[in-house]
Formats: structure tokens, sequence, C-alpha cells
């Protein structure tokens, strides 16, 4: 189980919640949560989403890790995630 202040995901079973409600994802966007979950606090460049979430390597000119993060946020909450200008994305405690 993995939880970050009062947002939980279990990988073994896919559920995931915030402040005890649940929240149903599309697969890409409970992978990139994961990935978030894993190492929050931590600055994550898109090349290294486009790279663990999609196996693709980067390209300067895609939107679909900014497409995934938005509808992220609107189900998780945009108080969640933090864009770092011009490098890639946080989650907040």
């Amino acid at each position: 189980m993995l939880t970050v202040g009062d947002l939980t995901l279990d990988p073994a079973t896919r559920a995931v919640a915030r402040g005890g409600e649940p929240i149903a994802l599309r697969p890409k966007e409970h992978a990139l949560l994961e990935l978030f979950m894993r190492r929050p606090g931590e600055v994550l460049e898109r090349a290294e989403i486009l790279d663990k979430v999609w196996d693709l390597h980067f390209d300067g000119m895609s939107n679909v890790v900014d497409s995934h993060v938005k509808s992220l946020r609107s189900k998780i909450g945009k108080d969640k995630i933090e864009t770092v200008w011009r490098v890639g994305y946080r989650l907040l405690p």
C-alpha cells in the first residue's frame, strides 16, 4: 500500500482513494500516479515519465504527459501535483 498524505494506492488491487473516497483511474493515470507516489516530493522530468509510464523516448513536442497529468489532477485534486516550470511535475504530500 502506498500512502502520500490522504491519498492511498494499492498496487495489488489497483484501488485508489483520497480521504477514504474511491477514485476511478484509467490504466495510464494509475501508472502515472503510482510513479509519483513511489517518489513523493521528487521532481520527475517529462522524459523520465515518458520512459517509465509509456516506454517512449522523449519527444519535445509531445504533450501526452501534460494531458494525462491534467486528467489525473481533475480526479485526485489540483493541489496534489505541482508543475515545476520547464522541468516536470512533483507529487505534494
